[in-house]
């Protein structure tokens, strides 16, 4: 769905994924189902945020689908304990938890698997944020949609996190062969390392499914972290607080409320004309989550 907020703005929205909740971690989790599925895996193992909407939806897979799932968080105990949102969500399904550093969380996950192939089991090692080629090739497929609307828009910006969602958008242009420039507004990571990790994953995507036309420049913008991953400023808490009012979207501001800012100052710093599609990953749970 294309919401249209003005002639020369609208906002694709992710969020109305009509499985796990919705949003962009739902559309790649159910890219894996066939291959989960096929290949009898019966437990998988990811890791996240406390608050992660991956998390989340990989969680209610497994309720779903009932297999066992084991999810390495990082984050507050007690928060994810107390709060709302994704946290509360993933309380309610029969997910087994463990709390680890950040330094530690790899060597948690092997640990986990392990423990399942004890148990005779045959897991699924995800890693965090859905990066995995169905995912990715989910977003290369979605491309299509836009030419279902007829919006075929000259900028999309996104928040750009892990990055597989992002790759997956310049695939499917370049698929489509479209023009249009995908602009990365960044969550957490610097631009260098991002654009690294976006190009790359777009290029084993356009290699693994056969897209003969060149992936286009990478572009992350890395202005507006505000010190970090889940740091925000006054301005991008005062737009997350007014964005149901102003553009009857959840705007979160871990994620997506600071990718609107960016992009909100990306095109004032830039005198960027066209049409511009925002592309709405979801943020209603993060936005209730406290």
């Amino acid at each position: 769905m294309i919401q249209k907020i003005n002639e020369d703005l609208a906002i694709f929205r992710d969020d109305n994924y009509p499985f796990l909740g919705g949003g962009n971690k739902a559309r790649k989790m159910m890219a894996l189902h066939e291959k989960l599925k096929s290949e009898n895996y019966n437990a998988i193992v990811t890791t996240g945020g406390i608050q992660s909407n991956h998390c989340r939806v990989t969680a209610l897979y497994c309720h779903k689908y009932n297999i066992e799932c084991t999810l390495v968080l990082h984050g507050d105990k007690d928060k994810f304990l107390t709060e709302s949102g994704n946290a509360k969500i993933i309380r309610n399904t029969p997910t087994k938890i463990i709390f680890s550093e950040i330094d530690q969380i790899s060597s948690n996950m092997d640990k986990a698997i392990d423990n399942y192939k004890s148990q005779e089991k045959k897991p699924f090692y995800l890693y965090g944020g859905g990066h995995t080629f169905e995912g990715g090739k989910a977003y290369i497929d979605v491309i299509q949609e836009l030419i279902e609307y007829d919006y075929i828009p000259d900028y999309i910006f996104i928040a750009s996190g892990t990055g597989s969602t992002h790759a997956g958008l310049l695939a499917g242009i370049a698929k489509f062969k479209f023009k249009t420039k995908v602009v990365g507004i960044s969550v957490g990571r610097s631009k260098n390392n991002a654009e690294k990790v976006v190009s790359k994953f777009a290029k084993e995507l356009s290699e693994n499914y056969k897209i003969s036309n060149g992936i286009g420049k990478t572009e992350v913008d890395d202005s507006f972290l505000c010190g970090g991953y889940g740091f925000y400023n006054d301005d991008i808490k005062k737009l997350s607080g007014n964005s149901l009012i102003d553009y009857n979207i959840f705007l979160d501001t871990t994620y997506t409320g600071k990718a609107f800012y960016g992009m909100k100052k990306y095109i004032e710093n830039n005198a960027i004309k066209g049409k511009i599609l925002f592309w709405y990953t979801g943020g209603i749970y993060n936005y209730l989550a406290k």
